[in-house]
């Protein structure tokens, strides 16, 4: 490394860290006085309110969100509400802290457990959303409390744990540039009594948007909902509708909480995709649905199907490379616009004839490009895995085990994790109960089990939920010594070193513990071998230590950080991305 960079060393004691301007804290037990310190954190909605600190940023601003449950009552209708404005190269981050549980509870009565209107370039990140409301949601006949409301332009929403609340993540048209990615969304939604019979309403994901930017879905699991999985649809009839991005969603079990109660009279809102329009010669426009996989088993009163430009059709659709189970319906009839590429796409099995109704589809004879199969397999192995941008440790697995073996074996070599790492591969049907841990050796290959799986319960319901082992399966896998925001590198408190946030831009922080107190080095190492040495040797006494250094002299690159002497030697890797 060039001699001229620098770094400047910040000592604090672990406890006693003041942060970087760009740096603020929310716990659950602070007093509403706080300055957004490490030591004297902000309420949640305190953070929300834009307190001066963070208006008008000209960098990231990261706020840490404690392990704890957070509630609130922001107004009558809502529980939090966001006011912050960042911008699209300062953007401001609510994330988790050092991977605790940070738990929003929308569990009032209200119409909205977080609500994103009045704010921009702003980003939710590995937070859970839930609502623990124990009301009937089977025969109730009222709307269950609690969504994500987002009106906002420029929104991300990233690895977010959303369940049991009325609807899901919904986004608006006026949610323009938004982006959900790596979302974990289940057990939404409630049974509303029409005319005798109880029908499921509330979807994992509700979307809309005009013909003015682009709305990214990818990477998201959406399963156990009342009403619908993925849902694209408008509450006018005049509204442009389109520019949608829906790549590599895992969607299955729509409907199926619903379903549950069983009947075949349960026979609406039974989709894992939902995308269709709602005016008469205005289709969905310009929109991609790629790599995209589904399944539907028949365990319930009516497998839930996929529906593409429905009623009134689709201008410029990309359809392209899905893996689908089920009965997929493009068009139909009386569709006045059917315009798009269908191609490349796996279609598995439709409604067997017993349930009698929505029998109509599309045939290899309407759209030849694509793979058609009557039937489920009852042999054979399809799985696919898929990394996450964000978190590069981590991936979302469907597995299609068509033989119905106990345990499968697949190759997670482009998951992102490497040889020697030690694992997690959660059940997403319990994602805070079913883990399993194992390292990942030199082949890749890991063993999944299909049988033997625990399922979360739907908060509200007496209903057991629907598996579909051992045939499907979805997965979450991630390293488990991963760091705050990208898992690259460094370990958990516990372990001798922690580096955090990974990548970082401006800054970062590394904790440690020393145990022979003395003088240390500092030294920052790239790949290349050249090292930047703190010149005067920093005393530390025995036991935890915290520290802060200043990178803004670095370029971007991987580097070894290290705390060292003659006798003692702690070390970590950092990526630094500005």
């Amino acid at each position: 490394m060039k001699n001229h960079l620098c770094i400047i060393l910040f000592l604090t004691t672990l406890g006693s860290l003041n942060c970087l301007a760009s740096d603020f804290y929310v716990s659950t037990t602070a007093t509403g006085t706080g300055d957004g310190s490490f030591t004297n954190p902000w309420q949640l909605q305190q953070a929300l309110n834009s307190p001066a600190a963070i208006t008008n940023p000209t960098d990231t601003v990261w706020i840490w969100l404690r392990g704890g449950t957070y509630t609130n009552a922001f107004d009558p209708q809502s529980s939090f509400s966001c006011f912050t404005h960042g911008t699209a190269n300062a953007p401001i981050i609510f994330r988790n802290y050092v991977n605790e549980r940070a738990t929003i509870d929308g569990q009032l009565p209200y119409s909205m457990a977080f609500v994103l209107g009045k704010c921009s370039y702003t980003w939710l990140w590995g937070l859970e959303i839930m609502n623990s409301s124990t009301d009937d949601r089977d025969h109730s006949n009222t709307d269950r409390g609690g969504n994500v409301y987002c009106t906002a332009p420029n929104i991300k929403f990233i690895n977010l744990i959303v369940h049991d609340m009325g609807s899901g993540l919904d986004t608006w048209k006026t949610s323009s540039n938004s982006e959900t990615y790596g979302c974990i969304i289940y057990n939404i939604g409630n049974n509303l009594n029409n005319n005798g019979n109880w029908e499921g309403h509330g979807h994992g994901m509700y979307l809309q948007n005009d013909t003015i930017g682009i709305k990214k879905i990818h990477n998201n699991i959406i399963f156990s909902t009342y009403g619908y999985g993925m849902k694209v649809w408008q509450t006018t009839n005049t509204d442009a509708l389109g520019n949608f991005d829906i790549q590599r969603n895992i969607v299955f079990n729509g409907g199926a909480a619903s379903e549950n109660l069983g009947g075949v009279g349960n026979n609406t809102r039974t989709h894992n995709f939902f995308v269709v329009s709602n005016g008469a010669n205005n289709p969905i426009r310009n929109s991609v649905i790629k790599h995209n996989y589904t399944y539907s088993g028949i365990n319930t009163p009516r497998p839930p199907v996929n529906a593409f430009g429905l009623n009134f059709g689709v201008e410029n659709l990309i359809l392209d490379s899905n893996y689908i189970t089920c009965q997929t319906r493009l068009g139909f009839n009386n569709t006045p616009v059917f315009n798009a590429s269908v191609k490349g796409n796996k279609i598995i099995a439709g409604i067997p004839a017993v349930y009698g109704y929505y029998l109509w589809g599309f045939t290899n004879t309407d759209f030849p490009e694509n793979t058609f199969l009557p039937e489920e397999p009852t042999s054979g192995l399809e799985y696919f895995v898929l990394p996450n941008k964000y978190e590069q440790e981590r991936a979302h697995i469907a597995i299609y085990n068509w033989a119905g073996a106990d345990e499968v074996q697949i190759d997670i070599s482009g998951s992102g994790l490497q040889a020697g790492d030690i694992y997690e591969l959660v059940n997403v049907m319990d994602y805070y109960g079913d883990i399993i841990t194992d390292t990942l050796d030199g082949s890749g290959m890991i063993t999944v089990p299909m049988t033997g799986h625990s399922y979360a319960p739907v908060i509200g319901s007496t209903k057991a939920p629907v598996s579909q082992f051992p045939v499907f399966g979805a997965f979450v896998i991630r390293k488990i010594d991963r760091t705050v925001i990208s898992g690259i590198g460094a370990s958990r408190l516990e372990q001798p070193l922690q580096i955090f946030p990974n990548p970082a831009g401006s800054w970062c922080q590394v904790r440690f513990s020393i145990e022979i107190p003395g003088h240390y080095d500092i030294l920052i190492t790239n790949l290349s071998g050249y090292s930047t040495r703190i010149k005067n040797k920093l005393y530390f006494d025995a036991g935890p230590q915290e520290i802060q250094l200043d990178l803004s002299a670095f370029q971007n690159g991987t580097y070894l950080v290290q705390v060292a002497n003659k006798q003692f030697c702690l070390s970590g890797k950092l990526v630094l991305i500005k």
